[in-house]
């Protein structure tokens, strides 16, 4: 194909890419190898295939260590159609989906599944589709009702720790009758947003079940039901922002140490930009624990020790957990220069996450990135399990 008719062929299709080169100190999945190099190339492609129907292809191809113990994967992040109607919207395929308007930690944030052992520097790296399907449907100008359904169920994945033995997924069988749904009213518009949403499905993270005498532990994820519920308002420079849900889990009574017990899991917020640029977010996190039961109550050293377990990956150290985070970020030199401090801090237990974030770029096609993540706490928390994982990073980007 002459080069013309290909750089045409590319317009069409609106066809971009990203070719990133990463070094990480620590890697992302609780081992002891450091020192990381990793490639990736990244490839999106947004068609017009009729008036009524576009789409959305994205893949990236990685090794995460090149020339150590890396594997070349490839990732299909996206790859959907969607057909447009007067009324409503209707998208099939693989899709991102994600719900909530906190800022980084989202309650209602239940449709599909972040990768966080993925060696790359940002939040919405970790982001990957569920072959789905997803209708919009306009009420108004404002109100939306949204409809998700899909029977692949696809989990996050998490760092394990590999002291912990041999791990075993059990997830549920791609069928109708483990269907995933989400329905959601939405508002948006006239100075203020909304929205009020119902999930029943399986729960992303997952839930330790021992078996073999407890030398193997068996990944679940059980059935769901979240009740959420968020809303934004912005006054001048100020912005404030809350998000809740309600998850129902299939352990009532908590009594149960291999499933996670139902709690209320909310977040408030408030933003302010000052001078031009610079923006400051701070959010208070709670989550209150139903039938709450200690690991000291569970006499069985197994049972105990699955409890602790459940409790790190799902938050449940505790019956009420409090914890805050906050977010700084400003720009200079005509945007060219952004810098950015995120950090999450559990009240309880004192651990915490913090990860300062620079990036310059030095034209329209090349950009450059450093920061580092920082865990801390004592082993038996969620941050403080993740402490292996400390380390700075680095990456240089182009786009064409």
């Amino acid at each position: 194909m002459p080069a013309e008719e290909s750089t045409d062929l590319l317009q069409q299709i609106r066809a971009t890419g990203l070719w990133r080169a990463d070094y990480f100190h620590s890697s992302k999945a609780l081992d002891d190898e450091t020192g990381l190099l990793g490639g990736t190339l990244q490839l999106k492609a947004l068609p017009s295939l009729t008036d009524r129907v576009d789409g959305k292809f994205e893949a990236r191809i990685t090794n995460s260590a090149i020339g150590a113990s890396g594997a070349t994967r490839f990732v299909l992040l996206e790859g959907f159609a969607t057909m447009h109607f007067s009324k409503a919207d209707v998208r099939i395929g693989k899709q991102i989906v994600a719900w909530g308007r906190a800022d980084g930690i989202n309650p209602t944030d239940n449709l599909t599944p972040r990768d966080y052992t993925v060696m790359l520097p940002f939040e919405e790296d970790q982001r990957v589709g569920t072959p789905s399907v997803k209708v919009d449907a306009f009420l108004s100008q404002g109100h939306t009702v949204t409809l998700f359904a899909t029977p692949f169920f696809e989990p996050s994945k998490i760092p394990l720790p590999a002291a912990a033995g041999a791990f075993v997924e059990q997830t549920p069988a791609r069928s109708l009758s483990e269907m995933q749904a989400g329905l959601k009213l939405d508002k948006s518009g006239e100075g203020h947003d909304w929205s009020i949403s119902l999930f029943r499905g399986n729960s992303l993270l997952p839930q330790i079940a021992p078996v073999a005498g407890g030398a193997v532990q068996q990944l679940r994820y059980d059935r769901i039901t979240a009740f959420g519920a968020d809303f934004a308002r912005n006054y001048g420079r100020f912005g404030f922002r809350g998000e809740m849900s309600y998850i129902d889990t299939t352990d009532d009574d908590g009594t149960d140490p291999r499933i996670k017990n139902p709690y209320f899991y909310w977040i408030a917020g408030v933003d302010r930009t000052f001078f031009e640029n610079l923006n400051v977010n701070l959010q208070f996190i709670q989550r209150r624990v139903r039938h709450f039961r200690g690991s000291e109550s569970f006499a069985d050293p197994l049972e105990r020790s699955t409890v602790v377990q459940n409790a790190i990956f799902n938050g449940q150290r505790d019956h009420i957990g409090n914890g805050i985070s906050f977010r700084v970020s400003n720009q200079w030199l005509n945007e060219t220069l952004e810098a950015e401090i995120f950090a999450a801090l559990n009240l309880n237990h004192s651990n915490s996450f913090f990860r300062p974030l620079v990036t310059y770029a030095f034209n329209d096609h090349w950009k450059g990135t450093i920061g580092g993540e920082l865990f801390r706490g004592p082993d038996d928390t969620p941050y403080g399990s993740l402490k292996v994982n400390r380390g700075a990073f680095a990456e240089l980007r182009y786009a064409f």
